[in-house]
């Protein structure tokens, strides 16, 4: 059943709040995790245990499959750094696991191919592009209501509406993105991710701007919830989005954490920082893919079955595994995600 972002993604969804709800915003389906509710007594209910529950089987999850990765690593491997099939499908379920949550994919992809001996120089860079495709699609199924509207309304660009002025601020968040191609930044990106030390100190930034965003909307709520952001914010979050290119610094996180400390809500915040990712995960995969077309030989795997496996598991599980991850933050409960990134940062900066 097609939805909105705002019934389904918006973290704010299903928060209490008092100021009521954002203006833009409607109400979702009777049982639907993402609902908006005016019970203040329900955060004392089961479902926070539930939420807290889903938190710990998700964590658990991805701890089992990096465990897994070990095992599969010890008991078989053709040669040193080679990506084998059962790699592929548990970093993809990595990638799945850990896309939509604020705890950067890319950091616990950077972990896992370093458990795995993987390097970035050694391919481990294209198959996170590869694997972060297969997330991108769950992205666009789940928002495809949201992006329908805005391309209809990229075909009347002379005729003001709501959609029209997101189209705008999309388009504007997106100009950074410029700076990752920028002479040198994609190497060195790559030299960063074979470096755990690196990938846990922003893995640190990462939890300390999720923190600092939603302390800033909690001590200084908007004052107009609902409202599109102004193309100034959607600039400064843009300028957060292209930063989410280091390993370990979450896009989510970042995005979401830098709107909500320019005055957004919860909800307008969560939504534009999806609705942005999927032009920014386009990009970044339209130009691998342009690589391999272009004929570079020398960098292209000579077996794509690992890469296509990726893909797959990253897809279903990203589908799969979105539900459980917006019940999560729909409540704006983010304190148990800024202890995991301290805890992952400290593993990853001790051990690097």
């Amino acid at each position: 059943m097609d939805q909105s972002p705002a019934q389904q993604d918006n973290p704010a969804h299903g928060q209490h709040d008092p100021r009521g709800a954002p203006a833009t915003a409607s109400v979702g389906q009777p049982g639907d995790p993402l609902e908006h509710r005016h019970d203040s007594a329900r955060g004392r209910q089961p479902g926070h245990r539930r939420q807290y529950a889903v938190l710990f089987g998700l964590l658990a999850s991805l701890a089992t499959v990096l465990g897994g990765a070990a095992i599969a690593h010890a008991a078989d491997d053709p040669a040193p750094g080679a990506l084998t099939l059962a790699m592929a499908v548990l970093l993809g379920a990595v990638q799945g696991i850990t896309e939509f949550l604020p705890i950067s994919s890319d950091g616990h992809l950077a972990l896992g191919q370093a458990l795995l001996g993987r390097s970035g120089a050694a391919g481990g860079h294209r198959f996170t592009i590869v694997v972060h495709a297969g997330t991108l699609l769950a992205v666009i199924w789940t928002y495809r209501a949201d992006l329908i509207a805005l391309a209809r309304s990229g075909l009347h660009p002379t005729k003001d509406s709501q959609d029209r002025r997101l189209l705008l601020a999309m388009l504007v968040a997106s100009l950074p993105l410029g700076l990752a191609v920028l002479p040198g930044v994609e190497t060195a990106v790559i030299a960063m991710e074979s470096q755990l030390r690196w990938v846990g100190f922003w893995l640190w930034v990462s939890g300390a701007a999720l923190w600092i965003g939603f302390r800033q909307e909690r001590r200084h709520p908007p004052q107009t919830p609902g409202a599109l952001p102004t193309l100034k914010q959607a600039l400064l979050i843009g300028l957060a989005q292209v930063t989410a290119i280091l390993p370990g610094l979450s896009r989510s996180g970042t995005t979401i954490g830098t709107a909500l400390f320019l005055g957004l809500d919860r909800a307008t915040a969560a939504r534009f920082s999806f609705l942005i990712s999927v032009i920014a995960v386009s990009g970044a995969v339209a130009k691998e893919g342009l690589g391999l077309v272009l004929g570079e030989a020398e960098a292209a795997p000579q077996d794509l079955s690992p890469y296509l496996a990726g893909f797959a598991t990253s897809l279903v599980v990203g589908l799969v595994a979105l539900r459980g991850l917006l019940l999560l933050i729909s409540r704006g409960r983010v304190m148990g995600f800024v202890v995991y990134l301290g805890i992952v940062g400290a593993i990853a900066f001790a051990f690097g």
